[in-house]
């Protein structure tokens, strides 16, 4: 049964990943720990995003869970991505946390185990709700970029990316949420919250749906409090779209790979734990999840628990 006929009787899955952000200790250091950063997101959980925070209610999970996973040293993006997406703990796999992109070692991972792929093989769709530019994969060939770890995923389970003419059409979210860049590019800027309703809508229409956002990342290597606040209140506006929004049968998850944002005394990473907020008819089901190694397999047992019913 495809998603479209199933869709008010299958659960599907909105993954938002965004870069950088933990739970650490309120203060001076911390913008999350501001009010004026995520003001939708703290009244709708009841608190701010900070360490010791949690939260659980009909339709709402909120806690932190671990991204260390036990491997020395500071959690690094492509491994930390890798684990989510796979559900396979990858720095123990590397025996090292690995920043930046993800390596042929990582690819093995991410083609065997990859959320995508498996939601394939058990008969149900995914996409990945990013925009992609020629230029990236012009890079790429030119050996000027490598693959991240989402665009791994969407290759290795020979799904196809988001264009510029999709972005025009409203299918496709840039990763920075309201779509400015270079001068160079033709991308008409949006909204917040006209990019979290475009982004609900379209995680109506497939078992997952994936998008990835940045903005923390930068913020927290930079050192930026003000730059750091007003990505934090573009992703809060963004947020609030995207739940008011978001179908009925679809549960929204939104974590992280490794700290950054909420310590700004620091440009690296930390290894404070990071949020896992599940919103949505199955976020109860994400209350087990203690690291990163338990979302995917989450998602794709709900959805294999869901397929045996038709």
């Amino acid at each position: 049964m495809s998603d479209a006929k199933c869709a008010h009787s299958s659960p599907s899955f909105l993954l938002l990943f965004l870069d950088g952000v933990g739970l650490g200790e309120a203060g001076a250091n911390n913008p999350l720990s501001a009010l004026e950063a995520t003001p939708f997101l703290t009244a709708y959980l009841g608190q701010s995003l900070v360490a010791e925070a949690a939260a659980l209610r009909s339709g709402v999970l909120f806690k932190p869970i671990d991204a260390t996973l036990e491997v020395p040293g500071l959690p690094q993006s492509a491994t930390g991505q890798t684990t989510i997406y796979t559900g396979q703990n990858a720095p123990e796999f590397l025996g090292k946390h690995q920043s930046g992109f993800a390596n042929g070692s990582l690819r093995q991972l991410i083609d065997r185990y990859g959320l995508f792929s498996q939601a394939l093989a058990l008969g149900r769709t995914a996409t990945l709700a990013n925009a992609y530019s020629p230029e990236y994969f012009y890079a790429i060939a030119e050996r000027r970029r490598r693959y991240s770890v989402c665009t791994l995923l969407n290759l290795s389970a020979g799904l196809p990316f988001r264009m510029q003419y999709e972005y025009d059409q409203g299918e496709a979210i840039f990763w920075n949420i309201i779509g400015n860049a270079a001068p160079d590019q033709l991308r008409k800027p949006i909204s917040p919250a006209t990019a979290g309703q475009r982004l609900a809508q379209l995680s109506g229409r497939y078992g997952v749906t994936l998008f990835e956002c940045y903005l923390c990342d930068y913020a927290g290597h930079a050192q930026d409090w003000e730059r750091a606040v007003t990505y934090l209140q573009r992703i809060d506006a963004f947020l609030e779209s995207a739940i008011a929004h978001l179908p009925p049968h679809v549960t929204l998850i939104i974590t992280s790979d490794h700290g950054n944002v909420e310590d700004l005394s620091t440009k690296r990473h930390t290894r404070n734990p990071v949020p896992l907020i599940a919103i949505g008819p199955e976020a109860a089901a994400f209350a087990r999840v203690k690291d990163l190694t338990s979302i995917t397999p989450q998602i794709l047992s709900k959805m294999a628990i869901a397929q045996q019913r038709f």
